[in-house]
């Protein structure tokens, strides 16, 4: 009997153990807890084209649990530049060069500084308009922003912060660059032979009408340093001639002795997206003499990389047909 009485008192104190269980179960089930939406880094990427004087995009909250929430959840952020700090120090600690840098307040606005998940549903939303023009492919470009009070609900813990990181495009590149495949011939001058020059030529977005390369064969490098000396501009002409061609202007970036050469037919400094009949190319054909050190060079090239349509960048440019 005596056992019998340890056996039942034992099934009730699980039973009620399992029913608390239970409870606590339900209750974590449907808590409601929110956070920013982003990838794992707490980051979200942007690609803004410079073809467009503002675009907008969005920070997002979330809400999590099986049920939405009952009534509004008021959230508050507020500009936290430490995040920029904190995110350098983990992914590049004393490599500063590749620091990340706060976002110039005057390229940006954030519509509001609230977010309210309305009742029912399950995310908010604050635009965030940007302003390109005058972003450098150099930088890596950083809205940081935090939770800064919130009701209604909990926070999640690990998605209490968002970096917006901004990058920048245009309709022959982007921040990162993109490898032009390059034919040609430099020559030595005054009296140099011509020597082929195949290879790959990184190119950077610039400007809405302009990009970053470097002259001939010369090596791209990040240092600040090797692009000052070396790198250079090409202009591209909105408007085209009677073949779809754009005239390009040359420039130097900063110290080189660059000038470009519009005598010769078959490399008349024009960018055009050209079909081969097999292909079709963006293209940049090119004549110019460039100074390094004290050597000057005389160049001739066509690079190119393969089309493929961007909406957001290509318009007002036609395919021009040379079938072979």
């Amino acid at each position: 009997m005596k056992h019998k009485c340890i056996i039942l008192a034992a099934l009730a104190a699980f039973s009620i153990v399992s029913c608390n269980d239970k409870e606590v179960f339900e209750k974590e089930q449907y808590k409601n807890i929110f956070g920013f939406v982003s990838e794992s880094d707490n980051t979200k990427k942007m690609t803004v084209s410079l073809h467009y004087e503002t675009t907008t995009t969005y920070m997002s909250l979330s809400m999590g649990g099986t049920k939405a929430p009952k009534n509004d959840v008021k959230i508050n952020i507020v500009l936290d530049s430490t995040l920029v700090d904190e995110y350098n120090k983990a992914n590049y600690d004393v490599d500063v060069e590749k620091y990340a840098v706060v976002m110039p307040a005057d390229k940006y606005e954030i519509s509001s500084m609230t977010c309210v998940i309305k009742s029912g549903e399950v995310l908010g939303t604050i635009p965030v308009t940007i302003h390109p023009a005058g972003l450098s492919p150099d930088k890596d470009y950083i809205i940081p922003v935090r939770v800064l009070s919130y009701d209604g609900a909990e926070l999640h813990p690990d998605k209490s912060s968002l970096l917006l990181k901004i990058a920048i495009k245009n309709q022959w590149s982007n921040s990162s660059g993109i490898g032009y495949q390059m034919v040609g011939n430099r020559k030595l001058l005054p009296d140099g032979s011509p020597i082929n020059m195949p290879g790959t030529k990184t190119i950077h977005c610039w400007t809405a009408n302009s990009v970053r390369m470097m002259p001939g064969n010369e090596t791209f490098s990040k240092d600040k340093h090797t692009l000052e000396a070396k790198a250079m501009i090409a202009y591209i002409d909105a408007a085209a001639d009677a073949k779809g061609y754009h005239k390009v202007t040359l420039k130097p970036y900063r110290d080189i002795k660059v000038t470009q050469l519009d005598d010769d037919p078959e490399y008349p400094n024009v960018y055009g997206i050209i079909d081969d009949g097999y292909n079709t190319y963006k293209t940049f054909l090119l004549h110019y003499k460039y100074q390094i050190g004290n050597d000057v060079y005389e160049m001739r090239e066509e690079t190119r990389v393969l089309y493929s349509e961007d909406k957001d960048v290509d318009e007002g440019f036609t395919i021009i047909e040379t079938k072979k």
